[in-house]
C-alpha cells in the first residue's frame, strides 16, 4: 500500500508541476506560451489517465490515508485546469494592451 500512497503523491505533485512551466513562460514573455500550455494540457491529461488507474487500485481497499491521498490528487488537477484556464486567457489576451 506503500507504494499505492507514493504514487498518489506524485501524481498530484506532476499535476502541479505540469502547469508551472506555463507561469514562468508568461512571466518571461518568451514566444513559447503556446506550446508550453500545450504541454501543460498533455501533462493534465497524463495525471487525469493516472488517477483513474489509482482509482481502480484504491477502489478495493480499506485504507483511509490511500483514498485521501488519491482525493488530494484529484484536487490537484483541478486546480492545474485552472491554472491552466488562465494561463490560456493571459496568453490570449497578451498584446491587445495599449502600446506605446
Amino acid at each position: 500500500m506503500t507504494g499505492l500512497r507514493a504514487g498518489v503523491v506524485v501524481a498530484s505533485l506532476c499535476a502541479l508541476v505540469a502547469v508551472a512551466p506555463a507561469n514562468l513562460a508568461l512571466a518571461d514573455g518568451g514566444g513559447h506560451v503556446k506550446e508550453t500550455i500545450k504541454h501543460a494540457k498533455e501533462g493534465v491529461e497524463h495525471e487525469k489517465e493516472a488517477i483513474k488507474h489509482l482509482e481502480e487500485a484504491v477502489k478495493g481497499s480499506n485504507d483511509p490515508h490511500a483514498k485521501e491521498a488519491l482525493e488530494h490528487a484529484k484536487e490537484a488537477v483541478k486546480h492545474a485546469e485552472e491554472s491552466l484556464a488562465h494561463a490560456e486567457q493571459a496568453s490570449s489576451h497578451k498584446g491587445k494592451g495599449k502600446s506605446k
